[in-house]
């Protein structure tokens, strides 16, 4: 016989299956809701990516225009910019890539390129050898010789023609230096440092270049690439020269030229710090 208790479980029964339908439809219905939701959410995503896709291929291709145009025109720019200028790179041993950008640079407009690369930082008087050679083309005991009469020796040696280079002759022949480009008739007209050691800018280099064109109109500037950055751009500015950061593309060519040929001053290229990317206007108007 059936008896209450029976009654009892059996409505519980009914009420927990009508639960269970309940709480199973619901999720049934939500699974399909989020279904439905995340195709839309997937699609738009696609969609999103796509157009991402489209617009970055069409960036692309009207970037690449403009480089090839630019690395036309850049020569164009610069051609007979430093026509009758020598330009003297102080270098590094380790900065030949660098250096090769601001000869070629140089060449393209019509300038001449000399290169004078120390073996070791502080225009190699670290070396005894070198100190030694240096004191006795100056006459002076080594253990007085320093920097500044060393610098100011080669700033005369290098801005006289005919000079007899003793002191340039004594570091070439110590091993201190190696100097191409710069025949003894020839006199520095523009300076452009490249010189660092161990991926610091040389000091030294730029208390040169600021000696060779100290009370004169002769520009100088420091030079380094993106591919090789070392900070000699800024480092250059910091010692009141200009600078150039980007020296291995065309417009870091345009902007070196620039400054070469005292047509512009700044720091100019890709760094967080520049004035600019590059000289504006390129071409000024005249003035009436």
């Amino acid at each position: 016989m059936y008896n209450l208790r029976y009654h009892i479980a059996s409505l519980v029964a009914v009420f927990l299956a009508l639960a269970m339908g309940l709480l199973l439809g619901t999720i049934v219905v939500e699974r399909g809701v989020l279904s439905d939701q995340q195709t839309t959410l997937v699609a738009g995503l696609q969609k999103d990516f796509d157009q991402i896709r489209q617009e970055s291929a069409a960036l692309k291709a009207t970037n690449d225009t403009l480089g090839a145009f630019t690395a036309e025109a850049a020569p164009r720019i610069t051609d007979g910019a430093l026509t009758g200028s020598t330009v003297l790179v102080i270098a590094s041993p380790d900065s030949g890539d660098t250096v090769t950008n601001v000869t070629s640079a140089v060449r393209v407009a019509g300038g001449r390129a000399a290169v004078a690369t120390f073996s070791t930082a502080g225009l190699s008087l670290d070396d005894a050898d070198v100190q030694a050679a240096a004191a006795k083309a100056l006459a002076v005991p080594a253990t007085s010789l320093d920097a500044t009469a060393v610098i100011a020796a080669l700033v005369r040696e290098w801005t006289t023609a005919g000079d007899p280079r003793v002191l340039t002759k004594a570091l070439t022949a110590s091993a201190g230096l190696k100097l191409t480009g710069l025949p003894a008739t020839a006199t520095v007209d523009a300076v452009a440092v490249t010189a660092a050691f161990d991926g610091q800018p040389d000091p030294a280099a730029f208390a040169l270049a600021s000696a060779l064109v100290a009370g004169t109109t002769r520009p100088a500037l420091g030079v380094e690439s993106t591919k090789h950055a070392d900070g000699t751009a800024v480092a250059a500015k910091a010692a009141g020269l200009s600078g150039v950061d980007d020296i291995d593309t065309p417009i870091g060519a345009v902007s070196m030229v620039w400054v070469l040929s005292a047509r512009a001053k700044g720091l100019y290229g890709v760094g967080s710090t520049v004035d600019a990317a590059y000289p504006s206007p390129l071409f000024p108007a005249p003035q009436q």
